[in-house]
């Protein structure tokens, strides 16, 4: 069962059994048993999946298999379809199949609009992302007239093939990621039933340094400035090839015991380790992290089965990992030493494509006209960041484009046959208008009103939250000003679209009594009305405790 309440049956192949006698006391042995039943089931999963795709019709199909099945699926078929076009009919063969995943990506939208259980909603979101992908691609193919399966503008992406097995495995169809001479295989790590990136020229570009990186053993390390997608582009590629990816953050508290710790169970289990922030860590540390790595990267190299780290013998899976990202130039920031650049390859990330990206989410959102609305987002950012004033807090990057997107999206799923455009500006409107200071509002709704003209919102109705908020604050012994309910509600928007939030202001300016009002405001409807949510809080002063007892 993953966290998004998807639940996959274990197959009878593998048995896993906690209770039996080889497994009394050890814990680690019935965990390897469900570890390897796992890949089983999923093996299994997925065969079937592939056999039945061809006879089935794709909306029922989306619906009826395991979310990471269904993506895995979807581009092997396409990898095999499109490589036999390419040989039956070259170039003709390619703009068939274009033709026909247009029709595909409109039924599938189709679906997205109409009523759907949580699951298969979050995978046909997915699927929508990867489809756009593979489609644009095949747009692609046509445009250069490539012909052949040889070519490189085909042999650059990250094409998924079924291949027999090799050694113990020898005689099973497995599936397998190739990208450029880099093949890795399929991992079958069951990772519950997760959203998709949009996959950009940049993230291509990433994914085939990176692949690159780990056909010859070493690690990738993609830098750049916030918000580009370093660590998204890392987890992204775990996903496509199913593997567990650990982000961590360093600190400058890591010693080089701890991540030796962490090295260790990272060799054993063959999992991806993606290290946030990398260049913080002490520069003593780094040089001992990077013999380390070396040792690791040595077994690889030499096919081991069982090596020597820190002086203990482990055993080796092969398929693991280390990434690290970098953010150049900031305080407390170290370059690296040499011994520890030989081992990554580096990838620089910049910014990314705002407008692709707000499009194609917008669009396996269900929205009609993603582009054009997309474009308006971004110039509202764009013009944003030029006129309003320079605040600490303001962002405009893509984490706040990622919010808008977000915001849109549930907007579209509770009314889904309103105008979009006011789905939009309610967005843009609900998303920002709290962190801006009173005179940058003015600006805020001038540049708004330019770019949705003749879009007028409807005010949102919060009647019993309202009423309920005007009584707390009368019985907290404090006035009802207008100013003040406002805030109340902006608070309540943000948290159901934020998991943390910070209120900004001058001492005496409200900051905790509208908190405290608003938590009173929504524990009482829920005991009174059984609407909204109970609200804990638990207050904590960060200045008295030091920064271990804080962690």
């Amino acid at each position: 069962i993953s966290g998004e309440g998807e639940e996959v049956p274990l197959t009878k192949d593998a048995p896993v059994e906690p209770d039996a006698e080889r497994n009394r006391g050890n814990v680690e042995r019935w965990l390897s048993e469900m570890e390897a039943s796992m890949r089983v089931s999923l093996k299994q999963l997925g065969r079937d999946a592939i056999s039945k795709y061809k006879g089935a019709v794709r909306t029922e199909f989306v619906q009826s298999w395991t979310g990471m099945i269904v993506l895995a699926t979807d581009c092997l078929y396409w990898t095999v379809d499109v490589e036999a076009a390419m040989k039956a009919k070259g170039t003709a063969g390619v703009k068939e199949i274009e033709q026909r995943m247009i029709a595909e990506l409109a039924d599938i939208v189709q679906l997205v609009r109409g009523e759907l259980s949580k699951q298969a909603r979050l995978i046909i979101g997915a699927m929508v992302v990867l489809d756009v992908h593979n489609k644009d691609v095949t747009s692609l193919l046509v445009e250069k007239g490539v012909a052949a399966a040889t070519e490189f503008d085909w042999n650059s992406q990250l094409r998924y093939y079924q291949e027999p097995g090799e050694g113990a495995q020898a005689g099973e169809l497995n599936i397998l990621t190739r990208m450029m001479n880099a093949s890795l295989p399929y991992s079958y790590e069951y990772l519950g039933n997760s959203m998709r990136l949009v996959v950009t020229p940049l993230t291509d570009r990433c994914y085939r340094t990176l692949m690159g990186a780990l056909h010859l053993s070493l690690g990738g390390a993609p830098e750049g400035p916030a918000g580009t997608g370093k660590t998204e582009t890392v987890k992204d590629l775990s996903k496509a090839v199913a593997k567990q990816c650990v982000v961590f953050n360093c600190s400058d508290g890591l010693d080089y015991l701890a991540m030796g710790k962490f090295f260790k169970g990272l060799a054993s289990s063959g999992a991806w380790a993606c290290f946030d922030e990398f260049n913080r860590i002490n520069i003593e540390v780094l040089s001992v992290i990077a013999q380390q790595l070396l040792t690791i990267n040595q077994a690889i190299i030499n096919k081991l089965e069982r090596f020597v780290f820190e002086g203990v013998e482990i055993s080796l899976n092969p398929e693991n990992a280390s990434f690290i990202t970098m953010n150049p130039g900031y305080a407390g920031r170290t370059e690296l030493p040499d011994n520890l650049k030989v081992l990554f390859r580096p990838v620089a990330c910049m910014v990314p494509n705002y407008a692709l990206i707000g499009e194609i989410r917008l669009f396996s959102f269900g929205f009609e006209r993603p582009r054009e609305l997309a474009e308006k987002m971004v110039n509202c950012f764009k013009l944003s960041s030029e006129q309003l004033s320079a605040q600490d807090h303001y962002d405009f990057g893509m984490r706040a484009v990622n919010t808008v997107i977000s915001a849109a999206g549930l907007n579209k799923r509770k009314t889904p046959d309103s105008d979009e455009a006011i789905l939009m500006l309610r967005a843009l409107k609900d998303s920002n208008i709290p962190k801006f200071l009173t005179d940058d509002i003015v600006l805020f709704s001038g540049i708004i009103s330019d770019l949705f003209p003749g879009v007028d919102l409807p005010e949102a109705d919060y009647g019993s939250l309202m009423e309920m908020m005007k009584v707390c604050t009368l019985e907290m012994g404090l006035q009802v000003v207008p100013t003040f309910m406002q805030k109340g509600i902006e608070l309540f928007d943000v948290t159901v679209l934020r998991h943390g939030l910070m209120t900004v202001g001058p001492t005496g300016g409200g900051k905790t009594c509208v908190k405290d009002m608003l938590a009173k405001s929504l524990s009482r409807l829920k005991a009174e009305t059984k609407e909204y949510w109970e609200v804990k809080q638990l207050v904590m002063n960060p200045k008295s405790i030091t920064m271990g007892q804080l962690y």
